[in-house]
């Protein structure tokens, strides 16, 4: 059974801990002197975590979508 609720919440939190992380590297070059660098690692950080975030969300929607199948295909015969 796939648990709906616990795996978006992981997908928020990992989400989250990619913009944590972006924010820390422009942050950090910023403070070295070279606010391009971090702007750049920034939104690589951001644009990954977004990708990442949106895979986990089909992945759930799929996984629900297979076993609601499944339960219907059941549940015919």
């Amino acid at each position: 059974m796939v648990d709906i609720a616990r795996s978006r919440a992981r997908a928020k939190v990992a989400f989250g801990l990619s913009a944590l992380m972006a924010a820390a590297a422009v942050g950090w070059f910023w403070y070295r002197g070279d606010p391009v660098t971090g702007i750049l690692l920034g939104g690589l950080l951001m644009g990954g975590g977004y990708w990442e975030f949106r895979r986990r969300l089909v992945d759930v929607r799929r996984a629900a979508r297979a076993e609601s199948d499944v339960e219907n295909d059941t549940a015919r015969k």
